[in-house]
């Protein structure tokens, strides 16, 4: 059965003793036996003139900061290995934050990136640290931790679209079925299926056996495989309601009724109105479009141009 091996944490704010994201993290990674690894992007500029008055060198300077940052994760890393976990911590000078952690991702093997999701992003085209970029970005499964609390063997939706000749799931749903019972598994929950149909496309028995099958797969028992036609964006959130998901596990895009799910305003919808946490999975060939390379230390000067 697969599991999760390596699981990458973004750590954005230093200065904290505890971290609902790490928490989540370390659960998932306690139950799948997997690395966590607590990462932090240095991004912030640093200005020439004030390294000039400073009196230190660059590579002090930038030495001294990542130390500091270092010894920030390595508080969040000691409770959690004093509990059995192993974890690494991580800094690394590069830039923008979002880059830094695909590019980190990739370094690692990580096979699960787990972020916190913040609000709506009204400007998109900014460089920074947010849950949109990593969606667009990520080649790994990303799991966005919506919720502060998480109940016990609350069950895990995977949101599939098995409608195709084949008999077998298509490479994405495969995706999809394989992280969710990844996940399921870590958390000891119950994993169900769902998918919803458009209403001008009548539910059938053979729909419906097509979505049971494909739902074995991932073993997931019949009586928790739910066929629901209308808007993706009401139905599938009311489901996750219904079922008191923990969490939503969804493809990056789909063939059929939900290929809207991330693309432009329907995807913020959707993030919004998914009270629980989401996990973000793209398709087998989907690469990263960014350097490869880390961009080190970024320059700027805070003195007037003449």
């Amino acid at each position: 059965m697969y599991r999760f091996r390596v699981i990458l944490v973004p750590v954005r704010k230093l200065n904290v003793r505890h971290s609902v994201v790490v928490e989540r993290a370390a659960k998932i990674a306690a139950g799948s036996s997997a690395r966590l690894e607590l990462f932090h992007d240095l991004s912030t500029p640093v200005y020439v003139d004030t390294l000039y008055g400073s009196g230190k060198s660059l590579d002090a300077l930038t030495r001294a900061m990542r130390a500091t940052a270092l010894r920030s994760l390595e508080r969040l890393a000691e409770p959690l290995r004093a509990r059995g976990l192993k974890v690494t911590t991580s800094v690394v000078w590069d830039f923008p934050p979002y880059e830094a952690v695909v590019r980190r991702a990739l370094a690692i093997g990580a096979d699960l990136i787990v972020a916190h999701k913040r609000g709506h992003h009204q400007m998109k085209a900014l460089l920074g640290y947010t849950d949109w970029e990593l969606l667009r970005a990520s080649p790994v499964p990303l799991l966005l931790i919506k919720t502060a609390r998480h109940r016990a063997r609350a069950p895990v939706l995977a949101a599939i679209d098995p409608l195709q000749a084949s008999a077998r799931p298509a490479p994405l749903e495969r995706q999809i079925l394989r992280n969710a019972a990844a996940l399921a598994a870590a958390l000891r929950a119950p994993l169900h299926a769902v998918q919803v149909e458009a209403p001008w496309a009548p539910l059938g028995k053979d729909r419906r056996k097509g979505l049971v099958r494909h739902a074995r797969t991932a073993g997931i028992n019949p009586r928790r495989a739910h066929l629901l036609e209308g808007d993706p964006d009401l139905l599938l959130p009311s489901a996750a309601r219904r079922l008191r998901a923990s969490a939503v596990v969804m493809g990056a895009m789909s063939r059929r009724g939900l290929k809207r799910l991330f693309l432009g305003n329907t995807a913020e919808r959707l993030l919004d109105d998914l009270r629980c946490d989401v996990l973000v999975v793209k398709p087998p060939r989907f690469a990263a479009r960014m350097p490869r390379a880390r961009r080190g230390v970024f320059f700027l000067s805070n003195l007037p141009v003449p």
